[in-house]
């Protein structure tokens, strides 16, 4: 089959748009799983659609014409879902749809909020363009089985729905982690808009450390809503709020790994409240804080702490630290407590997701393969 894979992120920011790259998103749900396909021609385009055709119509008549598969991530758009459907239909081929994210339940703290909220016409618009879709894929069992029994309720369709878990790739994390620092201790956290909660939860076991701890620094990177900077940094005095470092995030994603890699950090946090929404969140920030063997604290929430398809996240106190909303404080003193808890857990971090989380090992091949075969294949009557 010839397959065309598009990453939608290109569009969030100017400079993706400019050097027409992609975000995280597109690098771990299309950049990545195309790199697994085997055995078919595949192609991986962002803003390159435009060379099908001068409008909309001919674009994807000519995307159909060439191709037999459209997967991309995730949309909203009905005029963009019209045109593809009707094509693919006309044309007689399939489109995949990739979900990263649960959609159906973004908190209010969520920038996406008044998107995708109940009634809203971006939330029924994606419902109805995924079960128009072929194939879903997904990136975790509790977003499988949120959107399958979503379009159930709503469309009357088992939608197949295939897992594809968001892996480690080590070739694309091959910098020099930067020396740490002699005189401070630093916690960093790799945070996005969709973390607001988990961030406020977490930070007053943070400030209370700090107060503690002259020489413990506190770093996030990503995007804060600034109207809760004083929410979240309410209650610290001057000498405090200078250990403080709110770092820009990276235009693309292409420059994050080594950006990381730069960033003097001695434990890294991955807190999430535990709710519908973070329960379909991955374990990414636990992999990439172990390439560069930077422990990791962790919410004892899916993803941290369960399997998927059978390989293991976080082992608390082998391959990070995994503690309840009331144990922040207390697992995070353990680490700025003991340096050679922290070497040893973010050694073994690093061996366990180089080892066993890697593509070529954890990604599995045998699920990406059924779901392509079945695509094709005649219905069975017998069902």
């Amino acid at each position: 089959m010839k397959i065309l894979m598009n990453f939608g992120d290109y569009l969030a920011t100017p400079e993706r748009k400019k050097q027409n790259t992609y975000g995280g998103v597109g690098y771990y749900r299309i950049i990545k799983i195309a790199e697994q396909i085997k055995g078919h021609d595949v192609k991986v385009i962002g803003r390159e659609i435009t060379d099908f055709g001068d409008d909309i119509d001919k674009q994807w008549d000519n995307v159909f014409k060439q191709y037999d598969v459209f997967w991309t991530n995730y949309f909203s758009d009905p005029r963009a879902g019209a045109a593809v459907f009707f094509y693919a239909q006309k044309r007689g081929k399939k489109v995949i749809i990739d979900v990263d994210d649960n959609y159906l339940d973004v908190p209010e703290s969520n920038l996406q909020y008044e998107k995708y909220q109940s009634g809203k016409f971006d939330r029924a618009s994606m419902s109805a363009i995924l079960s128009f879709s072929d194939a879903l894929s997904v990136s975790t069992e509790p977003l499988k089985e949120r959107l399958h029994a979503h379009i159930k309720l709503v469309h009357g369709i088992d939608k197949p729905i295939y897992v594809l878990p968001n892996c480690n790739d080590k070739k694309d994390w091959e910098f020099e982690p930067a020396p740490k620092h002699e005189d401070r201790i630093t916690i960093g956290y790799s945070g996005s808009n969709s973390h607001q909660d988990d961030l406020i939860m977490v930070m007053p076991a943070i400030k209370k450390l700090m107060r503690k701890y002259k020489n413990l620094w506190f770093e996030t990177i990503g995007i804060i809503d600034k109207k809760k900077l004083r929410l979240y940094f309410k209650g610290m005095n001057n000498d405090e709020l200078d250990r403080c470092g709110l770092l820009p995030a990276t235009a693309t994603f292409k420059e994050y790994p080594e950006w990381l890699s730069e960033q003097k950090w001695d434990i890294g946090i991955a807190p999430l409240v535990d709710t519908s929404f973070t329960r379909s969140k991955s374990h990414i920030k636990w992999m990439e804080y172990s390439v560069y063997k930077i422990p990791t604290v962790a919410s004892r929430v899916y993803p941290y702490f369960m399997d998927l398809h059978g390989v293991d996240t976080i082992e608390d106190g082998e391959t990070g630290l995994l503690c309840t909303p009331n144990e922040w404080e207390e697992k995070l003193e353990r680490l700025i407590e003991d340096k050679e808890l922290r070497i040893r857990l973010g050694k073994q971090a690093y061996d366990y997701v180089t080892d066993k989380w890697q593509y070529k090992k954890a990604f599995p091949s045998k699920v990406l393969e059924e779901m392509l075969d079945n695509l094709y294949a005649e219905p069975d009557e017998n069902k």
